[in-house]
């Protein structure tokens, strides 16, 4: 039992149970059905015997499911150890959520990222969870600010909260949201489409933040990085579509020390990003991993290479639409950053294609992606035609044909 604990339910069904009595009636054991994910193609009958064998079920995925209204009644009669449940994709009802709240009440952890909701002030089910750590609402359309204040004065341990995709949320929720979080709240990611300077300040009541992301936040200024400074503990950092942003607030948030545990920053469509922002980026945060700059024209080798320079953990260099670039500044890259496995260059016309060959010639682990978004492959070691074909192939591109002449001619 010990070792069949390790299995995922797929293997206890298809490669243990066949085995023999003994280890047939060992795998339905329910202390080794605790985990349980349901794809749409999975048949409904066949989901609600799975729930009703498998009364210790700790954590339930559910996608793309439109019976969610029985799943969950299954739920709620059979499943009432549940801690975590994610229903991506799907269709819900306040009703069976009611049920769910009644007789689960130890969920602590809850997705609902791209699910369709009947009727109106869903959120009044959500805060009856008192317990819930993490809360994901992705792209659910029915949360508001006042759900948001709602959620807020009632789930008092929430760790994690993603609500990037419901732009109806306005500053007056936001504030309201990091006062009564501000003591738990550690992962926050907001749609930025009607913030202000106002909301992102108040952030700075929230020191325990570890992970911050803003989609869509072209009315944020630089006021509202002052917001952000007293984040100390900050590991990720994401803000697209800054373009009121100025080098001048950057330099202000990258002071020395100010953000000393950040691994994971991402500037995409921050067009007013240039040079002296990555040279104090790299002196305030030397522990970056995972860099995004898509589209911030201004940036050039010069700050490529203070980052390369200063960076050696990097190992995502994301750099689309960096149109300024030349390469230069990836010479000595292999040796430079050790751990590298990504670097993205789409959109870079004026990078020297050969630079691109040198890199993945020295280090062929890392995946170089060229202008059209195509993978370089290294050069075969006497240039070969064999090669030649492998790397053709890999980017799109075939020197002899593939098909049958008669179907060629044909199309």
């Amino acid at each position: 039992m010990h070792i069949f604990s390790f299995l995922s339910v797929p293997d206890l069904c298809i490669s243990v149970a066949p085995v023999c009595t003994t280890w047939r009636n060992l795998s339905k054991s329910p202390t080794l059905w605790t985990h349980l994910v349901f794809q749409e193609e999975t048949e409904g009958e066949q989901v609600r015997i799975l729930l009703e064998r498998s009364p210790l079920l700790l954590s339930l995925k559910l996608k793309g499911r439109k019976d969610c209204w029985d799943l969950l009644l299954q739920v709620s009669t059979s499943c009432t150890k549940l801690k975590e449940l994610t229903l991506n994709h799907c269709c819900l009802s306040k009703s069976g959520f009611e049920l769910l709240m009644e007789n689960c009440p130890d969920i602590c952890y809850l997705d609902l990222d791209l699910s369709y909701v009947y009727g109106i002030d869903f959120y009044d089910v959500i805060r009856g969870f008192h317990h819930l750590q993490h809360l994901s609402l992705c792209y659910c359309g029915f949360l508001d600010g006042s759900g948001l204040a709602i959620i807020a004065k009632h789930c008092q341990l929430l760790e994690y909260l993603n609500i990037e995709g419901n732009p109806h949320i306005y500053d007056d929720a936001v504030v309201c949201m990091t006062k009564e979080l501000s003591h738990c709240l550690k992962n926050l990611f907001l749609d930025g489409s009607n913030l202000t300077d106002t909301a992102y300040q108040s952030l700075q009541a929230c020191k325990k933040l570890q992970k911050l992301g803003v989609s869509s936040c072209e009315q944020m200024t630089d006021i509202s990085l002052t917001g952000f400074s007293g984040l100390k503990y900050l590991t990720f950092l994401k803000l697209h579509c800054g373009t009121k942003l100025t080098p001048g607030g950057f330099l202000s948030l990258f002071c020395p020390e100010s953000l000393p545990f950040l691994t994971h920053l991402d500037l995409e469509l921050c067009s007013l990003v240039d040079d002296n922002v990555l040279k104090a980026l790299s002196c305030s945060c030397p522990r970056l991993v995972h860099l995004v700059l898509q589209w911030c024209r201004e940036v050039t080798d010069a700050g490529i290479s203070a980052i390369i320079a200063a960076c050696p953990r990097l190992r995502v260099l994301d750099l689309a639409g960096v149109v300024q670039l030349t390469g230069v500044a990836f010479i000595d890259l292999p040796s430079s950053l050790p751990d590298l496995l990504i670097l993205d260059l789409e959109h870079c016309s004026r990078v020297d294609s050969m630079i691109l060959q040198c890199i993945v010639a020295q280090k062929p682990s890392v995946r170089v992606l060229n202008y059209w978004g195509k993978q370089v492959i290294p050069p075969g070691p006497d240039g070969s035609d064999e090669n030649k074909e492998r790397r053709n192939c890999l980017q799109g591109k075939w020197t002899t044909p593939r098909l049958p002449v008669w179907i060629m001619r044909y199309y």
